[in-house]
């Protein structure tokens, strides 16, 4: 006897509240907005019961959506993807620096050997009086005055692109 009165409780309990969380569940997600004769601003989940006010009343739709627990979680690997990225992009440019400073430093001191070589054979060019150049069977041809003259000026021109800055 007492479980049929506790089932007839819960069925008039439903039967009463039922239509009224119907009613609300339908309600869910809108708020009601309206400005009252001294110029207060009112929201609200109801409209207004004055009739003037439900007139003017406007209905502010309230959309959202649940968080999507695999689209954060793809978000999270694509913000550590893009971090490792970053971090992978910072480590290439130290490497292609400290490539770049070697090469540089290789580059110069060939230029300053070039340089010291082309100084070294314009001096010889400009203090001696005569210069040969070996010939196929090992004697020695030595140049005319106008030889001498395009070897200083190739010698000079030498210089100038080795060791200007």
């Amino acid at each position: 006897m007492r479980v049929v009165a506790v089932v007839c409780r819960i069925i008039v309990t439903l039967a009463v509240a039922g239509p009224w969380a119907l009613a609300s569940a339908a309600d869910q997600g809108s708020v009601y907005q309206w400005v009252d004769s001294d110029g207060t601003p009112h929201y609200q989940d109801r409209p207004p019961e004055d009739v003037h006010a439900a007139q003017e009343a406007k209905e502010l739709s309230l959309r959202y959506r649940l968080s999507d627990p695999e689209a954060l979680a793809a978000a999270a690997r694509d913000r550590a993807e893009l971090g490792d990225a970053a971090q992978l992009r910072k480590q290439q440019q130290a490497e292609d620096n400290k490539a770049d400073a070697g090469q540089r430093d290789q580059v110069k001191a060939e230029r300053e050997q070039a340089c010291a070589q082309a100084r070294e054979k314009l001096q010889k060019y400009e203090t001696a009086h005569r210069l040969y150049r070996p010939g196929a069977d090992g004697e020695r041809r030595y140049l005319s005055d106008e030889e001498i003259d395009a070897a200083r000026v190739d010698a000079r021109r030498a210089v100038a692109e080795w060791c200007s800055p």
